[in-house]
């Protein structure tokens, strides 16, 4: 549980100073811990349902509902069939994979998001944003870097993008955890990791908020871009 403990607080400060990154980092731990991808994703998730209820608490008055429904009622029907047959891959070769997922993602944050920028997809790209961040997130407790486009393309101003897509994970989080209980991904015994991850994730959150004037906010991206990748060649090897 003191490993929990910490990998949560780790991750809210990432959260808090870069804001992003909390499920990333509890993934690079939580399956040497737990022992499983799926149950570890099935945690992480429900730990950053907190973040995400947080988020859209606070843009509620901006969130846009009907830039929700379309691309959850996709997210949630990919997800929950990456999510039934997760289960039934080899752990190894699911390691291997997820090892190189993070190494994708580590390439991505470093060479190819430095403008964030309003540009409209097309229908095809947003479909395949939606596709591979729901089996991302199904498989390894991880979707949002593609989501994070899909939102930017289709919100028109800064506080509408949080509440919006902020709402949007906290309801496909919900989701994702009750279907994880319901097929034995999350067990009983879990929830009590849950419980804690919740509460020291706030404080890693709170935490990284009050230093984040204090830090190099670029080069703490940077740093965790590069472990990121690291952990995903550990995993590989």
């Amino acid at each position: 549980m003191l490993y929990i403990a910490l990998v949560a607080i780790c991750a809210g400060v990432v959260q808090g100073v870069t804001g992003f990154g909390a499920g990333i980092v509890m993934m690079m731990v939580l399956p040497s811990i737990i022992g499983s991808i799926p149950s570890s994703a099935g945690i992480s998730t429900a730990i950053c349902t907190i973040l995400s209820l947080q988020m859209a608490y606070t843009y509620r008055k901006h969130i846009d509902f009907k830039k929700i429904i379309y691309p959850a009622v996709l997210f949630i029907t990919i997800g929950t069939t990456a999510m039934y047959f997760s289960t039934m891959v080899n752990q190894a070769l699911m390691k291997k994979v997820f090892g190189a997922f993070l190494i994708i993602l580590s390439i991505y944050y470093l060479f190819f998001n430095k403008n964030r920028e309003r540009k409209k997809l097309s229908l095809t790209v947003s479909i395949f944003c939606i596709v591979i961040s729901a089996l991302c997130d199904g498989l390894f407790g991880v979707g949002g870097p593609l989501m994070v486009l899909y939102f930017l393309s289709t919100t028109h101003n800064t506080h509408q993008y949080l509440g919006t897509i902020q709402t949007f994970f906290f309801m496909t989080c919900i989701y994702n955890t009750c279907f994880r209980i319901f097929r034995g991904i999350l067990l009983p015994e879990h929830l009590v990791f849950v419980a804690i991850g919740m509460a020291c994730i706030v404080v890693g959150g709170f935490i990284g908020n009050k230093i984040v004037t204090k830090l190099d906010g670029a080069l703490i991206k940077k740093l965790t871009y590069v472990v990121i990748g690291l952990a995903g060649i550990i995993n590989i090897i």
